[in-house]
């Protein structure tokens, strides 16, 4: 299997090994499980496509197709990944969903892009049959193994389901699908979560992304985020107060990089971040791709950002970890951070992170030091009051490696940068920014870096 290899790009951080394991019905599924240090693409040389990542039980668990090969002049998908991690970085296959096992032909070449949810303690996967249908399946477990709910198609015909889960007190379930020729539909699941409670709607979406798109668009992705559904495909999406539309598009959500209407994709939050991934063909012509991942961001009138600066420095590095070295490691790439905190600013002024007080914290994960930095300095707007950032390593009361007074920022106490000496470190460490002051204290943070 190709992705038993190791590849020029990825250290593998663990032995690579296949466990044999004995499901209840009697047949066998194989786990290859892969330890790899995270950058992009996310795993290279499978053929990862149609990425939707979803998070059960504090897990990152990433529901994706396989491309069969990289010569292939077609789409020849013979099965779904499951792939789990539980920090962004060391990924292992959790599962393979074979379409032998629901109602699709044993040999099949159709399994187009899929989705997963949950409810009650049981995971759903929601697939599609190329373009005849979508089906639905379950399991126990989030890598499956998955069991066919019908024998036959929830929905037929048309594709590409996305779940959204509504934020309500009955988590109701809603279902998008299809393409522009057929039109994107919505609707809801009873809470069964395998048959509809209604008839599907068609959305209606209204402005020039959507007109010029070609009749083929399809791979919806949808989210919700303060009262508005965002709906995606490519590049563009468009937004809606209800999520049956109608919706008005707002645009590309970033440039470059793959970015365009192959851009099968999916945004995710995990620990207070924001993420956006998607597939792009390697090579024009062949149907085979992979998949990479980038920080993404809210603006301040509710607009996608995708953080193509990041990987305009950092494509290779991936998210999740980060270098003393980089000339500025900005605020808004945060691997965790304290309640109560925001993003702020947009595309063209770029972002910052608001309302750091008293207690407040950002980390960030596995910080390569490399034993040469001898001081600290940051980028603060917006001082008020008199406090400390505390630069701590491990945990929030881990190793003190230095700290600087936030009111040095500029002799009228209003912007400017800080810095400080701190202790050298070696190696690869958990990076920890916390606010020590009083009721005063309040500031944003732009960047940070670390220097001889």
């Amino acid at each position: 299997m190709p992705f038993c290899q190791e590849g020029p790009k990825y250290l593998f951080t663990t032995q690579t090994h296949c466990v044999l394991r004995e499901s209840v019905s009697a047949f066998f599924l194989v786990f290859l499980l892969i330890s790899i240090v995270g950058q992009n693409p996310v795993i290279s040389d499978i053929g990862m496509s149609d990425p939707h990542m979803r998070i059960f039980n504090d897990t990152l668990y990433l529901y994706c197709g396989h491309d069969n090969h990289p010569d292939d002049t077609t789409w020849v998908m013979k099965e779904w990944r499951v792939f789990s991690s539980p920090n962004l970085l060391d990924w292992n296959l959790a599962g393979t969903i074979s379409p032998k096992d629901n109602y699709m032909s044993d040999l099949s070449e159709d399994c187009w892009a899929g989705d997963a949810s949950s409810r009650d303690g049981t995971y759903y996967f929601y697939f599609s049959d190329r373009k005849r249908g979508i089906g639905v399946m379950s399991s126990d477990h989030p890598g499956g193994p998955f069991t066919d709910e019908l024998g036959k198609p929830l929905i037929s015909p048309m594709h590409d389901p996305t779940i959204l889960i509504e934020d309500n007190a009955e988590h109701t379930p809603y279902m998008i699908y299809g393409d522009k020729e057929g039109g994107f539909h919505a609707v809801r699941l009873h809470t069964d979560m395998i048959s509809l409670a209604e008839s599907p709607r068609p959305l209606t979406i209204i402005g020039e992304e959507w007109e010029s798109a070609p009749d083929w668009m399809d791979k919806n992705y949808i989210f919700k985020h303060g009262g508005t559904y965002y709906l995606s495909w490519g590049r563009d999406y468009a937004t809606s107060e209800s999520i049956y539309g109608p919706y008005t598009c707002a645009g590309a959500v970033g440039q470059g990089f793959h970015l365009d209407e192959y851009a099968h994709g999916s945004f995710f939050h995990w620990k207070g971040q924001f993420y956006h991934m998607w597939c792009y063909y390697l090579r024009p012509g062949f149907k085979y791709r992979e998949t990479i991942i980038t920080y993404c961001h809210m603006d301040d009138q509710g607009s996608i950002v995708t953080d193509t600066k990041f990987l305009d420095s950092h494509y290779e590095n991936g998210v999740g970890q980060y270098d003393a070295s980089w000339s500025e490691i900005q605020a808004e790439w945060y691997y965790d951070w304290s309640p109560g905190l925001n993003k702020t600013g947009n595309r063209e002024a770029g972002f910052e992170i608001s309302g750091m007080i008293d207690g407040c914290w950002l980390k960030f994960a596995n910080v390569e030091f490399h034993g040469i930095e001898e001081s600290f300095m940051a980028q603060l707007s917006n001082v008020e009051g008199e406090g400390k950032i505390e630069i701590r390593i491990d945990s929030l009361s881990g190793p003190l490696l230095g700290w600087v007074d936030v009111q040095e920022a500029d002799p009228n106490r209003g912007s400017g940068v800080v810095s400080s000496e701190i202790k050298g470190l070696s190696g690869q460490r958990d990076l920890y920014l916390k606010v020590s002051g009083d009721s005063e204290t309040r500031f944003n943070l732009d960047w940070f870096n670390f220097s001889e």
